[in-house]
């Protein structure tokens, strides 16, 4: 069966081709009457608008591009969902470029938005050839906006988690336990930013001495064996407290009744009672949302300012008063 066209509804209804088109698009200038018969046709031969033509008379594609390295993370699902419906509940479309960390991926995918002529691009990470030419997408007309759980620079605009607050509450919620001698790990070097940097301006604050950095199983191992034991220790993020819990386990430690664990995210398994952590929840679907709203924002040619979200302490059992 052949698709149906305004022209055939318009036959069908002895009325103008415009006085349809205006109809479905709910103008003013038509009676009121017109327009519930002209929908009523439209349902009854289930017509569907060609929002590519539509895009090709207004100059916009009505999609973004969304570009994303990973999905099997519950952040960047959780990011994505809430960027969708934000799209969907401004008659937009997301166009998803699922990449690894191929330069090659990479470039293809974002000539594909290009050449489908996305209206904006949002991408929750960058590596240094992404960004590049991320920046010139952005200088040439295509407005786009980052947004991530980790706090960096960039020169286009930014929806981010704070991470520096985050890092100031987690050490404030130790400290009000009672905790003076704490540590921070992070089992992952090159991701170590701005969260311990909160931790250390929060101990200052307090009048404690700045946490012990530790950043491999053997440099915690060579703090457990310390004088200076800590007492709570907090986590870059909630999958590295999972390998200090795995680890404090293995030496008969339990948390929190010998150190208290606090993580960092708030992803799905840490809920769960096998951890029940303490945590900093990011909070994702605000970021989502924020991100694809400034992005609408670009758009329509306004001006917009970076934006850092603050996270939420969740309180649960790993964490404990001395």
């Amino acid at each position: 069966m052949a698709k149906v066209t305004l022209k055939d509804i318009a036959r069908d209804l002895n009325i103008s081709y415009a006085t349809v088109s205006f109809a479905l698009k709910d103008d003013p200038r038509i009676a009121a009457k017109t327009k519930a018969r002209v929908q009523e046709a439209a349902k009854k031969h289930n017509y569907i608008a060609n929002h590519l033509a539509q895009a090709l008379q207004s100059s916009k594609s009505m999609m973004i591009g969304c570009l994303m390295a990973d999905l099997t993370r519950s952040y960047v699902s959780e990011l994505l969902q809430s960027i969708g419906e934000t799209a969907s509940a401004n008659n937009y479309s997301v166009l998803l470029g699922l990449v690894k960390y191929s330069e090659q991926y990479i470039d293809a995918q974002l000539k594909t938005f290009c050449e489908k002529r996305v209206d904006g691009i949002i991408t929750s990470w960058l590596t240094p050839s992404c960004r590049h030419r991320l920046a010139e997408i952005n200088s040439s007309g295509t407005p786009v906006v980052v947004c991530s759980s980790l706090c960096f620079e960039s020169d286009m605009p930014l929806v981010i988690n704070d991470d520096f607050e985050g890092g100031k509450i987690a050490m404030r919620h130790l400290v009000e336990l009672g905790h003076k001698k704490i540590a921070y790990g992070c089992l992952n070097k090159k991701y170590e930013t701005v969260r311990y940097d909160g931790c250390c301006k929060a101990a200052g604050e307090a009048g404690i001495k700045q946490p012990v950095l530790f950043n491999s199983e053997a440099e915690l191992f060579q703090l457990l064996e310390s004088q200076d034991r800590p007492t709570g220790i907090v986590a870059f993020s909630d999958y590295d407290a999972i390998s200090i819990k795995h680890f404090l386990d293995k030496r008969g430690l339990k948390i929190p009744d010998d150190i208290s664990l606090l993580g960092f995210d708030d992803i799905w398994a840490v809920s769960q009672p096998e951890y029940n952590f303490s945590t900093i929840a990011i909070k994702r679907g605000e970021i989502g949302r924020q991100a694809m709203e400034m992005l609408l924002e670009r758009i329509n040619g306004h001006k917009v300012e970076n934006r850092l979200i603050e996270p939420e302490l969740i309180i649960r059992g790993s964490t404990a008063r001395l």
